[in-house]
Protein backbone atom coordinates (compact mmCIF):
# COMPACT_ATOMS: atom_id res chain seq x y z
CA UNK A 1 0.00 0.00 0.00
CA UNK A 2 2.62 2.39 -1.05
CA UNK A 3 1.73 5.99 -1.63
CA UNK A 4 0.31 7.31 -5.00
CA UNK A 5 1.86 9.74 -6.74
CA UNK A 6 -0.76 12.80 -5.72
CA UNK A 7 -0.55 11.72 -1.89
CA UNK A 8 3.31 11.92 -2.46
CA UNK A 9 2.79 15.15 -3.54
CA UNK A 10 0.40 16.22 -1.01
CA UNK A 11 3.15 15.56 1.56
CA UNK A 12 5.58 17.33 0.12
CA UNK A 13 3.46 20.54 -0.20
CA UNK A 14 2.58 20.14 3.26
CA UNK A 15 6.61 20.62 4.47
CA UNK A 16 7.26 23.26 2.02
CA UNK A 17 4.24 25.25 3.77
CA UNK A 18 5.64 24.20 6.58
CA UNK A 19 9.22 25.44 5.70
CA UNK A 20 7.46 29.17 4.95
CA UNK A 21 5.29 29.26 7.71
CA UNK A 22 8.64 28.88 9.92
CA UNK A 23 10.45 31.12 8.43
CA UNK A 24 8.20 34.08 8.45
CA UNK A 25 7.85 33.14 12.25
CA UNK A 26 11.49 33.43 12.47
CA UNK A 27 11.40 36.67 10.39
CA UNK A 28 8.39 38.24 12.98
CA UNK A 29 10.70 37.14 15.90
CA UNK A 30 13.87 39.32 14.32
CA UNK A 31 11.71 42.40 13.65
CA UNK A 32 10.45 41.84 17.58
CA UNK A 33 14.66 41.98 18.67
CA UNK A 34 15.58 44.49 16.18
CA UNK A 35 12.55 47.01 17.94
CA UNK A 36 13.76 45.82 21.43
CA UNK A 37 17.22 45.80 21.12
CA UNK A 38 18.50 47.74 18.29
CA UNK A 39 22.22 46.36 19.08
CA UNK A 40 21.27 43.48 17.70
CA UNK A 41 20.58 44.22 14.00
CA UNK A 42 24.39 45.79 13.90
CA UNK A 43 25.29 42.45 15.21
CA UNK A 44 24.00 40.84 12.83
CA UNK A 45 24.96 42.95 10.20
CA UNK A 46 28.79 42.47 11.27
CA UNK A 47 28.29 38.70 11.43
CA UNK A 48 26.86 38.86 7.79
CA UNK A 49 29.73 40.83 6.85
CA UNK A 50 32.71 38.94 8.63
CA UNK A 51 30.78 35.98 7.22
CA UNK A 52 31.33 37.01 3.61
CA UNK A 53 34.60 38.12 4.31
CA UNK A 54 35.54 34.27 5.91
CA UNK A 55 34.43 32.86 2.48
CA UNK A 56 36.07 35.10 0.51
CA UNK A 57 39.79 34.72 2.60
CA UNK A 58 38.64 31.01 2.23
CA UNK A 59 39.12 31.31 -1.53
CA UNK A 60 41.71 33.88 -2.31
CA UNK A 61 44.12 31.97 0.46
CA UNK A 62 44.17 29.01 -1.24
CA UNK A 63 47.49 29.09 -3.34
CA UNK A 64 48.50 32.80 -2.09
CA UNK A 65 50.02 31.91 1.26
CA UNK A 66 51.85 29.39 3.08
CA UNK A 67 49.64 27.07 5.15
CA UNK A 68 50.33 28.37 8.28
CA UNK A 69 49.71 32.02 7.31
CA UNK A 70 46.27 30.54 6.26
CA UNK A 71 45.35 29.09 9.30
CA UNK A 72 46.41 31.91 11.68
CA UNK A 73 44.44 34.67 9.18
CA UNK A 74 41.20 32.32 9.08
CA UNK A 75 41.74 31.66 12.67
CA UNK A 76 41.53 35.26 13.13
CA UNK A 77 37.69 35.83 11.70
CA UNK A 78 36.53 32.57 13.25
CA UNK A 79 37.43 34.16 16.81
CA UNK A 80 36.02 37.58 15.26
CA UNK A 81 32.75 35.81 14.38
CA UNK A 82 31.98 33.90 17.70
CA UNK A 83 33.15 36.54 19.77
CA UNK A 84 30.11 38.95 17.22
CA UNK A 85 27.66 35.38 18.06
CA UNK A 86 28.65 35.41 21.80
CA UNK A 87 27.60 38.94 22.21
CA UNK A 88 24.58 38.65 20.52
CA UNK A 89 23.18 35.62 22.95
CA UNK A 90 24.38 37.37 26.01
CA UNK A 91 22.56 40.46 24.62
CA UNK A 92 19.02 37.84 24.38
CA UNK A 93 19.71 36.30 27.58
CA UNK A 94 19.96 39.72 29.12
CA UNK A 95 16.35 40.48 27.94
CA UNK A 96 14.79 37.40 29.47
CA UNK A 97 14.99 35.47 25.65
CA UNK A 98 16.67 32.02 24.81
CA UNK A 99 19.62 32.38 22.85
CA UNK A 100 18.15 30.57 19.77
CA UNK A 101 15.41 32.90 20.10
CA UNK A 102 16.43 34.28 16.60
CA UNK A 103 17.56 30.76 14.84
CA UNK A 104 15.13 28.89 12.45
CA UNK A 105 12.92 27.05 14.72
CA UNK A 106 12.33 23.63 12.80
CA UNK A 107 9.22 21.48 13.52
CA UNK A 108 11.24 18.55 12.81
CA UNK A 109 14.78 18.87 14.04
CA UNK A 110 15.78 15.57 12.14
CA UNK A 111 14.96 16.66 9.26
CA UNK A 112 15.33 20.24 9.45
CA UNK A 113 11.12 19.83 7.71
CA UNK A 114 12.69 18.35 4.47
CA UNK A 115 11.13 15.09 4.99
CA UNK A 116 14.59 13.74 4.29
CA UNK A 117 17.41 12.40 6.53
CA UNK A 118 21.13 11.43 4.05
CA UNK A 119 18.26 10.73 1.41
CA UNK A 120 16.39 8.50 3.49
CA UNK A 121 12.70 9.52 4.55
CA UNK A 122 12.53 10.67 8.00
CA UNK A 123 10.77 8.88 10.91
CA UNK A 124 8.41 12.30 10.57
CA UNK A 125 8.04 11.18 6.76
CA UNK A 126 6.34 7.91 7.91
CA UNK A 127 4.35 9.00 10.32
CA UNK A 128 2.84 11.29 7.56
CA UNK A 129 2.65 8.46 5.17
CA UNK A 130 1.13 6.37 7.53
CA UNK A 131 -1.49 9.12 8.74
CA UNK A 132 -2.51 9.64 5.46
CA UNK A 133 -3.24 5.52 4.26
CA UNK A 134 -4.81 5.55 7.09
CA UNK A 135 -7.26 8.80 6.27
CA UNK A 136 -7.83 7.26 3.18
CA UNK A 137 -8.54 3.72 4.22
CA UNK A 138 -12.03 2.79 5.98
CA UNK A 139 -10.33 2.13 9.09
CA UNK A 140 -11.15 6.04 9.64
CA UNK A 141 -14.90 5.36 10.22
CA UNK A 142 -14.43 2.11 11.81
CA UNK A 143 -12.50 3.94 14.53
CA UNK A 144 -14.90 6.47 15.09
CA UNK A 145 -17.37 3.64 16.11
CA UNK A 146 -15.15 1.26 17.86
CA UNK A 147 -13.02 2.17 20.24
CA UNK A 148 -12.64 2.44 24.29
CA UNK A 149 -15.22 4.85 24.99
CA UNK A 150 -17.76 2.86 22.83
CA UNK A 151 -16.70 -0.79 24.09
CA UNK A 152 -19.55 -1.60 26.18
CA UNK A 153 -19.30 -5.49 28.92
CA UNK A 154 -23.17 -5.79 27.54
CA UNK A 155 -22.06 -7.34 24.65
CA UNK A 156 -20.36 -10.24 26.49
CA UNK A 157 -22.14 -13.12 27.81
CA UNK A 158 -22.17 -14.16 31.58
CA UNK A 159 -19.36 -16.82 30.52
CA UNK A 160 -17.06 -14.07 29.24
CA UNK A 161 -17.52 -11.15 31.26
CA UNK A 162 -15.05 -12.08 33.92
CA UNK A 163 -12.69 -13.63 31.66
CA UNK A 164 -12.97 -10.11 29.19
CA UNK A 165 -12.99 -7.51 32.16
CA UNK A 166 -8.98 -8.67 32.58
CA UNK A 167 -8.76 -8.54 28.43
CA UNK A 168 -10.11 -5.39 28.22
CA UNK A 169 -7.77 -4.11 31.29
CA UNK A 170 -4.30 -6.05 29.61
CA UNK A 171 -5.62 -3.68 26.77
CA UNK A 172 -5.99 -0.35 28.36
CA UNK A 173 -2.78 -0.68 30.06
CA UNK A 174 -1.13 -1.92 26.29
CA UNK A 175 -2.47 1.27 25.03
CA UNK A 176 -1.38 3.10 28.57
CA UNK A 177 2.23 2.45 28.05
CA UNK A 178 3.18 2.15 24.54
CA UNK A 179 6.42 3.90 24.10
CA UNK A 180 7.61 2.00 27.61
CA UNK A 181 9.76 -0.57 25.35
CA UNK A 182 8.70 -3.53 22.69
CA UNK A 183 5.67 -4.60 23.08
CA UNK A 184 3.37 -6.75 21.05
CA UNK A 185 0.02 -9.61 21.29
CA UNK A 186 -1.53 -12.19 19.57
CA UNK A 187 -5.22 -12.63 20.05
CA UNK A 188 -6.72 -16.14 19.35
CA UNK A 189 -9.68 -17.04 19.73
CA UNK A 190 -13.32 -18.07 18.15
CA UNK A 191 -15.07 -16.18 15.25
CA UNK A 192 -16.81 -12.77 16.83
CA UNK A 193 -15.54 -12.83 20.18
CA UNK A 194 -14.30 -9.03 20.15
CA UNK A 195 -10.50 -9.83 19.00
CA UNK A 196 -11.00 -6.90 16.26
CA UNK A 197 -13.37 -4.59 18.03
CA UNK A 198 -9.96 -4.71 21.10
CA UNK A 199 -7.50 -4.60 18.15
CA UNK A 200 -9.41 -0.91 17.04
CA UNK A 201 -9.28 0.30 20.55
CA UNK A 202 -6.17 0.21 20.67
CA UNK A 203 -5.40 1.90 17.19
CA UNK A 204 -7.78 4.57 18.36
CA UNK A 205 -6.21 5.75 21.28
CA UNK A 206 -2.50 5.74 20.22
CA UNK A 207 -3.42 7.49 16.85
CA UNK A 208 -4.76 10.23 19.04
CA UNK A 209 -1.12 10.39 20.84
CA UNK A 210 0.57 11.09 17.55
CA UNK A 211 1.76 7.14 17.16
CA UNK A 212 1.50 5.48 13.72
CA UNK A 213 -0.49 2.39 13.42
CA UNK A 214 -0.82 0.83 9.89
CA UNK A 215 -4.24 -2.06 9.71
CA UNK A 216 -4.47 -4.90 7.13
CA UNK A 217 -6.30 -7.92 7.06
CA UNK A 218 -4.72 -11.03 6.39
CA UNK A 219 -5.70 -10.67 2.68
CA UNK A 220 -4.76 -7.10 2.65
CA UNK A 221 -0.82 -8.12 4.26
CA UNK A 222 -0.18 -11.05 1.89
CA UNK A 223 -1.36 -8.72 -1.23
CA UNK A 224 1.65 -6.26 -0.68
CA UNK A 225 3.80 -8.89 -1.67
CA UNK A 226 1.98 -9.77 -4.92
CA UNK A 227 4.51 -7.63 -6.62
CA UNK A 228 7.56 -8.86 -5.15
CA UNK A 229 8.82 -10.30 -8.12
CA UNK A 230 8.77 -6.44 -9.86
CA UNK A 231 11.77 -4.99 -7.62
CA UNK A 232 13.81 -3.42 -10.79
CA UNK A 233 14.14 0.53 -11.39
CA UNK A 234 10.49 2.16 -10.89
CA UNK A 235 9.39 -0.89 -8.43
CA UNK A 236 7.44 0.40 -5.65
CA UNK A 237 8.12 -2.67 -3.43
CA UNK A 238 10.33 -0.81 -1.23
CA UNK A 239 7.98 1.97 -0.46
CA UNK A 240 5.75 -0.86 0.24
CA UNK A 241 7.95 -2.97 2.84
CA UNK A 242 8.69 0.46 4.49
CA UNK A 243 4.64 1.25 5.71
CA UNK A 244 5.17 -2.52 7.04
CA UNK A 245 8.21 -2.27 9.01
CA UNK A 246 8.48 1.63 9.75
CA UNK A 247 4.93 2.09 11.83
CA UNK A 248 4.71 2.11 15.49
CA UNK A 249 2.44 -0.33 15.64
CA UNK A 250 1.20 -2.77 12.72
CA UNK A 251 -2.11 -4.72 13.36
CA UNK A 252 -2.67 -7.98 11.27
CA UNK A 253 -6.09 -9.07 11.20
CA UNK A 254 -7.80 -12.28 10.60
CA UNK A 255 -4.63 -14.12 10.03
CA UNK A 256 -5.01 -17.73 9.05
CA UNK A 257 -7.92 -17.09 6.67
CA UNK A 258 -5.84 -16.65 3.76
CA UNK A 259 -4.38 -19.44 1.90
CA UNK A 260 -1.33 -20.42 3.58
CA UNK A 261 1.86 -21.81 1.55
CA UNK A 262 5.75 -21.50 1.75
CA UNK A 263 5.32 -18.12 0.46
CA UNK A 264 3.10 -16.78 2.72
CA UNK A 265 4.95 -18.17 5.88
CA UNK A 266 8.02 -17.14 4.97
CA UNK A 267 7.04 -13.47 4.23
CA UNK A 268 5.15 -13.88 7.84
CA UNK A 269 8.47 -14.27 9.10
CA UNK A 270 10.50 -11.55 7.54
CA UNK A 271 7.89 -8.43 8.77
CA UNK A 272 7.47 -10.35 12.41
CA UNK A 273 11.47 -11.01 12.64
CA UNK A 274 12.54 -7.88 11.24
CA UNK A 275 9.65 -6.09 13.58
CA UNK A 276 11.04 -7.14 16.43
CA UNK A 277 14.39 -6.82 15.93
CA UNK A 278 13.57 -3.11 15.46
CA UNK A 279 11.65 -2.74 18.63
CA UNK A 280 8.49 -2.27 16.81
CA UNK A 281 4.99 -3.71 18.04
CA UNK A 282 2.57 -5.59 16.44
CA UNK A 283 -0.92 -7.51 16.90
CA UNK A 284 -2.00 -9.94 15.20
CA UNK A 285 -5.66 -11.65 15.78
CA UNK A 286 -6.10 -14.79 14.51
CA UNK A 287 -9.11 -17.65 14.95
CA UNK A 288 -6.69 -20.22 15.14
CA UNK A 289 -5.73 -22.17 17.97
CA UNK A 290 -2.01 -21.80 19.37
CA UNK A 291 -1.52 -25.65 17.98
CA UNK A 292 -3.06 -25.25 14.78
CA UNK A 293 -1.06 -22.03 14.48
CA UNK A 294 2.14 -23.35 14.64
CA UNK A 295 1.16 -26.23 12.47
CA UNK A 296 0.13 -24.19 9.89
CA UNK A 297 2.91 -21.18 10.01
CA UNK A 298 5.60 -23.79 11.06
CA UNK A 299 7.65 -24.10 14.35
CA UNK A 300 10.07 -21.38 13.44
CA UNK A 301 7.24 -18.14 13.12
CA UNK A 302 5.51 -19.78 16.06
CA UNK A 303 8.71 -19.85 18.30
CA UNK A 304 9.19 -15.88 17.11
CA UNK A 305 5.75 -15.18 18.69
CA UNK A 306 5.86 -16.94 21.46
CA UNK A 307 9.31 -15.13 22.97
CA UNK A 308 8.15 -11.94 22.40
CA UNK A 309 4.33 -11.62 22.36
CA UNK A 310 1.88 -11.72 25.07
CA UNK A 311 -0.69 -14.22 24.28
CA UNK A 312 -4.21 -13.30 24.61
CA UNK A 313 -6.98 -15.68 24.71
CA UNK A 314 -10.56 -14.60 23.85
CA UNK A 315 -13.63 -17.01 24.39
CA UNK A 316 -17.42 -17.43 24.20
CA UNK A 317 -20.28 -17.31 21.72
CA UNK A 318 -20.37 -15.04 18.55
CA UNK A 319 -21.23 -11.39 19.80
CA UNK A 320 -22.49 -10.36 16.33
CA UNK A 321 -24.64 -13.54 16.39
CA UNK A 322 -26.25 -12.84 19.28
CA UNK A 323 -26.79 -8.94 18.47
CA UNK A 324 -28.60 -9.99 15.53
CA UNK A 325 -30.55 -12.52 17.60
CA UNK A 326 -31.74 -10.09 20.23
CA UNK A 327 -32.62 -7.29 17.31
CA UNK A 328 -35.15 -10.06 16.34
CA UNK A 329 -37.06 -10.91 19.20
Amino acid sequence: MPLTNQQYDAIMRGYDRRQYQNYRLQCARQDEIYKKIPRIRSLDERISSCSLAHAEQLISLQDAEPEHDRREILTGLKERLDALRQEKEALLLESGYPADYLDMHYTCPDCRDTGYVGGRKCRCFHKEEIRLLYSSSRLESVLSRENFSTLSCEVYDEEQKAHMLSVIHLCHDFADTFGDGHKSLLFYGPVGTGKTFLSNCIAKELLDRGYSVIYFTAFQFFEQFSFSGNSGPGSQEPARHEVLLQSDLLILDDIGTELANTFTVSKLFQVLNERALAGRSTIISTNLSPRDFRDIYSERVFSRITSTYTLVKFAGSDIRIRKKISRSL
